[in-house]
């Protein structure tokens, strides 16, 4: 059968792959994080962004409302407000667990929330309610910016999924409970 010599031959080389599998699956997980980081300082900027506009809007002679409907104007701010703090906050839970697809689901759909309440603000039916054209153009200019940070993050945690899911790397997620990731899309 075997040998001593070969059986810890068989021994050493089983550890010495472990260790270079487990630390592989460590540093894609590393990746991810610090994709993220790049990625979550590109999406903080829509809450400066926000804030700039609520604080433009609060600034203008009219403030809040305007001549023409001013119980209109208020329903958009507000939205707009509620969904940058819940975006927020899911950025917040999304920096403490980067691969955990509640917080990437979270993330995705406050996100949305917040496209979404930008365009309704500054839609063009929405004549009575007026947001700097330079904050329009910044607002435009960041989702353009931040598209290469978000494929880099989603690229990584595909590159992540696909290590813990080939065998006999496998064998080692589940030991060690690395979970799959989920991209941002």
């Amino acid at each position: 059968m075997f040998d001593a010599w070969e059986f810890w031959l068989f021994v050493a080389i089983s550890v010495f792959w472990a260790v270079g599998a487990y630390r592989r699956l460590v540093d894609l997980r590393s990746q991810v994080t610090r994709q993220f980081a790049v990625l979550e300082d590109m999406m903080l900027r829509y809450q400066g962004l926000v804030q700039d506009a609520t604080t433009a809007a609060v600034t203008a002679p009219s403030g809040w409302q305007t001549a023409v409907a001013p119980e209109l104007g208020a329903g958009h701010w507000t939205r707009l407000q509620v969904a940058a703090n819940l975006s927020a906050m899911a950025l917040a839970r999304m920096q403490e667990h980067p691969l955990e697809p509640a917080s990437a689901k979270a993330l995705v759909a406050t996100s949305h929330d917040l496209q979404d309440a930008w365009e309704a603000l500054t839609h063009p039916d929405v004549y009575y309610v007026s947001v700097p054209v330079e904050l329009t153009q910044r607002w435009t200019e960041l989702s353009i910016s931040i598209q290469p940070d978000l494929e880099r993050f989603n690229q990584a945690v595909l590159r992540y999924n696909e290590a813990i899911a080939m065998f006999p790397a496998l064998l080692l997620a589940r030991l060690f409970a690395f979970k799959p990731g989920r991209t941002l899309v």
